[in-house]
């Protein structure tokens, strides 16, 4: 079958590949980022990990009017270690401080500063956060002098963090001053439009073809990618370890067992007679051996033959 090619060039910019996303979904946050990507209010992207957060967020700043963007997590950095690291401190703050450290922060001013799994923060920085958001301004360890931080806040969580609020694990009026704008991403099975478009740009990047059939297609955008991209990028970097395509038996690899080739039938709410047909096709697919299929089945070669030729016959 031949595959839609989806434009991407080496030189594609994160706007280029955001546009060229199918979904509905995906085209709904792009229409909502590219209204208020310049407007000075923060914004909180949810979903799962692996959704593709960080993209979006740099998708904001290409769409925006500022001139820098800094991303940090804020899992990265121990509770003892965060606020020197981002803020700064003074010379002679603490023991080993023996010049002045600018911290990271101020490398965004002017700019977008995302603060990714904005979730993680403890209660007690989560309160010296709120503060600045709302005074836009902060003091360097050891400092009596504030510094001012001009900035765009966008933030994101893979948590639920209206739950964290109810019990008490996240401050609530930190949650609503950093959500004037909730956008959700959703989880890639929910975006199957999206699939193909994606598989065709990791491959591009790791300089693989793509070999797949109608049905081989069927099966990635049916798949359930729980990592979400990064589970797709993570199955095409695979492949390109040890081939230059990525085929039919590739995408039979993703379900490799029969509960979940059989949900995902289900799914698709086809008839008795298809599943079974198709699960065959699967198996055959899988072993190259019809004898092997046949014992799987628990019935004779000639019985396979015979189902396969009545199936064909009237599917």
């Amino acid at each position: 079958m031949p595959l839609k090619n989806y434009g991407w060039m080496e030189n594609d910019t994160v706007s280029t590949k955001i546009n060229l996303l199918n979904d509905k979904s995906s085209i709904s946050v792009r229409e909502k980022i590219d209204i208020i990507a310049s407007l000075n209010n923060s914004v909180l992207l949810t979903g799962e990990t692996g959704t593709g957060k960080d993209f979006w967020a740099e998708y904001l700043y290409y769409k925006s009017n500022f001139n820098k963007f800094l991303n940090l997590n804020c899992g990265d950095v121990p509770e003892s270690l965060l606020e020197s690291e981002w803020f700064g401190y003074k010379k002679g703050a603490f023991t080993g401080a023996n010049t002045d450290y600018d911290g990271k922060w101020i490398t965004a001013d002017g700019g977008i500063l995302f603060l990714n799994q904005i979730d993680l923060l403890s209660i007690n920085v989560q309160s010296r956060l709120l503060r600045i958001i709302e005074r836009k301004k902060y003091f360097p360890l050891g400092s009596t002098k504030e510094k001012d931080i001009n900035v765009k806040f966008v933030f994101s969580t893979d948590s639920d963090i209206e739950e964290k609020v109810k019990n008490g694990l996240f401050r609530a009026d930190l949650y609503y001053r950093i959500s004037p704008f909730i956008i959700d991403i959703l989880p890639l099975r929910e975006r199957k439009e999206d699939i193909m478009p994606l598989l065709e740009h990791f491959a591009y990047e790791k300089n693989i073809k793509l070999s797949l059939s109608k049905e081989g297609i069927d099966i990635i955008k049916n798949y359930n990618w729980i990592g979400n991209i990064r589970e797709l990028e993570n199955f095409v970097n695979r492949i390109a370890l040890i081939n230059n395509s990525i085929s039919d038996n590739d995408a039979l690899d993703l379900i490799k067992n029969s509960k979940v080739f059989l949900d995902m039938e289900i799914k698709k709410e086809k008839t008795l007679k298809e599943v079974e047909y198709n699960y065959i096709k699967y198996l055959i697919r899988k072993y190259k051996n019809k004898s092997k299929v046949s014992r799987i089945l628990n019935i004779s070669r000639k019985s396979l033959y015979n189902i396969i030729e009545k199936y064909e016959n009237k599917l």
